[in-house]
């Protein structure tokens, strides 16, 4: 997935995300500032084990979420890293022996499936109040994310004589904004970019139409230099800050913070993709009412705003907003997502491993 977690950030995935970037916050710069959870019951056990990821992003959620947690209700979070989705599945498949509790997953499909094979409990929102102002993505059947990955196009701002590049009508058109440009591996946002291209509205393109979007496809591979790793996020980058590409399909966060820093280079929001790594709670946990609190946790706006100082992203919840400042709201996406396109889970659901290998042959002919 994603340095957005951000890898995938929707195998969808987001994996390079998960390398992070920014540092850890104080425990203690949390203090009293987040209300008490209610203290649960003294018979509850713990240690409640998360499948999760580490690095920069797992501190972030443990000094923000975690830590927080514990200090609260007396139940330890106990990480256990990396995620690794065919572990938790084989686990899952024979009784989970390993006694996991919550797992994060790279996407919203994952949680999907594996819920629908009756390996994840179906979330109680009742349970999670703070959830309400979260948006749609962010808090689905089987799983919820205090955050939003994003996967825009990217540009380099000093390619185009002063023009900037508005959508994927422009990716495609190569006279008006000449250059070469770059797809990644991941299919995902690959065939929706063509159809946007070709004059699809963001609310029409599922079910995707295959071969309107492959013919877009043939008309733009002479001017792909390269089909990039999307797990890689920092060659690319690199490549678009050198003007060895003019435009990419990546991971968007590093090119805002990039941005800021004055690095010629910025994201095109319009029509761009997003969605939510979901954490879900595994089917017969006995912590589920627990697993619930933590997770109604991660949409408390001053733990969100701990979270995203400690681990740069968008947050879930727009609340969130409202206590930011005017320069980390410019970094962020969340005022964004309307202008967005949030992909399809019951779709990717079911096309998602054979869209895959259909992009993948595409690719290398």
């Amino acid at each position: 997935m994603t340095k957005d977690k951000g890898k995938t950030e929707f195998l969808l995935s987001r994996r390079a995300a998960l390398q992070g970037i920014g540092a850890s916050i104080p425990a203690m710069a949390l203090g009293s500032a987040f209300g008490a959870l209610p203290v649960l019951a003294q018979e509850a056990k713990g240690p409640i084990n998360f499948m999760t990821w580490g690095g920069n992003f797992g501190k972030g959620i443990r000094v923000a979420f975690s830590e927080p947690f514990q200090k609260e209700t007396g139940f330890e979070i106990k990480d256990i890293t990396p995620f690794n989705l065919g572990k938790f599945q084989t686990a899952m498949r024979h009784g989970n022996p390993e006694g996991y509790d919550l797992a994060w997953f790279n996407d919203e499909v994952d949680p999907a499936l594996m819920g629908a094979q009756g390996m994840l409990e179906e979330l109680d929102y009742s349970q999670m109040p703070n959830a309400k102002n979260a948006i749609a993505g962010a808090r689905q059947k089987f799983g919820a994310a205090p955050y939003v990955t994003i996967y825009p196009m990217s540009y380099n701002t000093k390619a185009f004589g002063g023009k900037a590049p508005t959508g994927w009508k422009d990716f495609w058109d190569i006279e008006g904004f000449k250059g070469p440009r770059s797809l990644g591996t991941w299919v995902c946002g690959v065939l929706e970019a063509a159809l946007m291209a070709d004059g699809v509205a963001p609310d029409k393109l599922y079910p995707l139409d295959e071969d309107r979007a492959f013919k877009m496809l043939d008309k733009i591979k002479p001017h792909i230099r390269v089909f990039h790793d999307t797990q890689a996020n920092d060659a690319v980058q690199q490549m678009l800050e050198q003007g060895e590409v003019v435009m990419v399909l990546t991971w968007g966060s590093d090119t805002v913070m990039a941005h800021m820093d004055g690095r010629p280079i910025d994201v095109v929001y319009d029509e761009g993709f997003y969605f939510s790594p979901l954490v879900g709670i595994a089917k017969g946990s006995k912590y589920v009412k627990e697993c619930h609190q933590y997770l109604d946790s991660f949409f408390d706006p001053k733990k969100e705003l701990a979270f995203i100082n400690a681990w740069p992203t968008s947050p879930a919840n727009t609340a969130v907003l409202e206590l930011m400042t005017p320069e980390q709201k410019q970094a962020v996406a969340t005022g964004h997502l309307d202008k967005m396109i949030n992909f399809n889970v019951a779709y990717y659901s079911e096309h998602r491993a054979r869209l895959q290998q259909k992009y993948d042959s595409w690719r290398i002919l």
